[in-house]
Formats: structure tokens, C-alpha cells, sequence
């Protein structure tokens, strides 16, 4: 018996992206695994990596809208007020 197909060799792969239980975007597998997409988009558009106290903000607020162009960086204690 052959072992069942895995990653990218199964025929529902999608890419190793899932919709997580909070409603984001987040990798699922190889090295960037937990890691969620909005961050990673922001991160490439800004060029850096987002410091400890800096969160991304979905400017249309839809989760799913990773868009460079939705996404701005907020002050993790400003947003958390701002989505309050």
C-alpha cells in the first residue's frame, strides 16, 4: 500500500494557507508555519520586521484582505483602544 500523498502532492492542497479560528490568514506549513500572512505582506512592504509594539491594522477591517495597500502599522496599545 503507498503512503497517502502530503503538501503539495495531495490533490486538496491549496497552498499551506488556512483561515485560522480568529479569522486571519495563517501559514500552515514549512519554515514560516503559525506565522500569519497579514504580517509577512505588511513586513515586505515596510522592508523591516515589525517591532515588538507595533501590530497590522486591516484598514477595511476584513481579515482576509491582505492587500499591501490594506494594511498600515498601528501601536499595539493605540489599535487595541482604536478596535475597542
Amino acid at each position: 500500500m503507498r503512503p497517502a500523498p502530503r503538501g503539495a502532492q495531495h490533490s486538496r492542497w491549496i497552498g499551506g494557507v488556512k483561515r485560522n479560528s480568529d479569522g486571519y490568514l495563517q501559514i500552515t506549513a514549512g519554515p514560516l508555519r503559525g506565522t500569519y500572512v497579514h504580517r509577512l505582506v505588511l513586513e515586505a512592504k515596510l522592508g523591516r520586521k515589525l517591532a515588538a509594539d507595533e501590530e497590522a491594522h486591516h484598514v477595511n477591517h476584513d481579515r482576509l484582505d491582505p492587500r499591501p495597500e490594506n494594511l498600515e502599522v498601528r501601536k499595539i496599545d493605540g489599535h487595541r483602544a482604536y478596535l475597542n
